[in-house]
């Protein structure tokens, strides 16, 4: 059976990824996912209004309003007037958000080669053909649906 007619072993595929990297290879950062993600949105898709950055993230407004308070008094992000209509306020990330999801990163890859060396070097060899594989197709998953929102 082929993946066409198989969609459930795909899910399981990218459920087990979620949760090898959520529950083994955490960035002990403090950051929610919400979070985490909500920067990383700000760095992929630049400034954004409170209520389209809480429907990609799929939270009320007022929670991500409650959300980017902390992440602001954090010095993650910045509200900045929208220059094309001042009335309306967009929010940025700021120099040391960038350097909050650059060492997440980092710290989360350096976990990760640690769980890594559990394994031989032929599985690791099948994990990087797998993934090479696999990250443009699900790249292109996940802009096309982020471009929903």
């Amino acid at each position: 059976m082929g993946v066409d007619q198989n969609p459930a072993a795909v899910g399981e595929l990218f459920e087990t990824v979620t949760v090898l990297m959520m529950r083994h290879v955490p960035a002990p950062d403090g950051l929610s996912l919400t979070a985490a993600a909500t920067l990383s949105s700000l760095r992929r898709r630049g400034p954004q209004r409170i209520t389209s950055l809480a429907v990609s993230q799929g939270v009320t407004q007022p929670s991500m309003t409650q959300l980017l308070r902390r992440l602001e008094d954090a010095g993650l992000v910045v509200r900045v007037a929208d220059p094309t209509d001042g009335r309306v306020v967009l929010v940025e990330l700021t120099a040391a958000g960038e350097e909050t999801l650059r060492t997440r990163w980092n710290t989360r890859l350096a976990h990760l080669d640690k769980v890594l060396e559990t394994l031989t070097a032929e599985e690791r060899a099948t994990l990087q053909r797998a993934a090479e594989q696999a990250l443009p197709v699900a790249q292109k998953l996940v802009n096309s649906l982020a471009a929903r929102y």
